[in-house]
């Protein structure tokens, strides 16, 4: 479970940085490089931000009960 909630978490801020990258390489660069599937979503960042939290908090609270017993 831990694994899963730390790999999704890491998608999650992995997905969030691409996006901020490819949109600041289109500004720099006039560049037309799309998004295709996750274009039409609409507060994309807010959405994964909110949820790479709640995996990576979820893991480390899982994390620290099993360090407890």
């Amino acid at each position: 479970m831990i694994k899963l909630l730390d790999f999704l978490s890491s998608i999650c801020f992995m997905l969030l940085v691409f996006k901020y990258a490819i949109s600041s390489i289109n500004m720099m660069f006039d560049l037309k490089l799309r998004w295709y599937f996750l274009e039409n979503i609409p507060y994309l960042p807010t959405i994964l931000l909110v949820l790479g939290f709640i995996f990576f908090v979820f893991s480390e609270m899982i994390k620290e009960n099993k360090s407890e017993e």
